[in-house]
């Protein structure tokens, strides 16, 4: 059978490019997301019945506070949250189970005012992740190029640079990510990774892991394991 050139021409690139797909797709380095935040529970504004109260404990079984079922859940599903009791914020992190109860801990609102990591880091809104330490170390750095360019609640600029400082029950295997949006959860309109698609864990984006060098910087620029900045988001509490 006589095949034209052009046939041939077109048939060459798309073996090329199907090639290319497959080395692509083949070396795993997609990602695959969720959302975390710290929630704010308004004591004067929830409201539920005796027996749908909840203690959160301290290490030593001391009552911390006494809060509703569902917003008990909420602090234990993303492993902190601030309590706002009559204008006074109280900031909570989960710190380990003891006697197969979630104990939790008081965070310092001046030096981790969005909770602790691990290895006592401090959560960076946006710029840090949960990860299965499985694969990673605290302190290690991703690169997305998904998120260079886009610009944070507070107007900061993203470098595409993610510290991985939390980890997670739920985040298992090398390419699974937890990202921290600070107070904003994945339905918030002022949530930039929200809006990236970043809450969906149907979506994979591109990520390698940063250089020595990479890390190294990314790491100074956020202070870690500090905040760059211990302050609040403007208007959110």
């Amino acid at each position: 059978m006589k095949t034209s050139k052009s046939f041939v021409v077109v048939a060459l690139f798309a073996l090329f490019f199907a090639g290319c797909a497959v080395s692509k797709n083949s070396d795993g380095m997609s990602l695959n997301p969720t959302i975390y935040y710290k929630p704010t529970i308004h004591q004067n504004k929830t409201k539920c019945s005796a027996n749908a109260l909840r203690d959160l404990l301290s290490p030593d079984g001391q009552v911390l506070v006494t809060l509703c079922e569902s917003d008990y859940k909420q602090c234990l599903l993303q492993g902190s949250c601030f309590i706002e009791d009559d204008g006074k914020i109280t900031s909570y992190n989960y710190y380990s189970t003891k006697e197969k109860i979630p104990r939790f801990i008081e965070v310092d609102l001046n030096s981790c005012p969005y909770g602790y990591g691990v290895r006592n880091s401090c959560l960076d809104p946006y710029f840090s992740a949960a990860a299965d330490l499985k694969y990673y170390n605290a302190g290690d750095v991703i690169f997305i190029p998904r998120l260079v360019g886009a610009v944070m609640p507070n107007g900061e600029v993203h470098d595409g640079y993610i510290v991985i400082r939390d980890s997670g029950g739920g985040v298992l295997g090398a390419n699974r990510f937890d990202f921290f949006t600070g107070f904003f959860n994945h339905l918030a309109k002022q949530n930039t990774l929200a809006r990236l698609g970043f809450g969906d864990p149907k979506n994979r984006f591109e990520f390698r892991l940063a250089s020595k060098a990479e890390a190294q910087a990314a790491r100074a620029r956020r202070n870690y394991p500090r905040l760059k900045q211990s302050v609040f988001e403007e208007g959110r509490l």
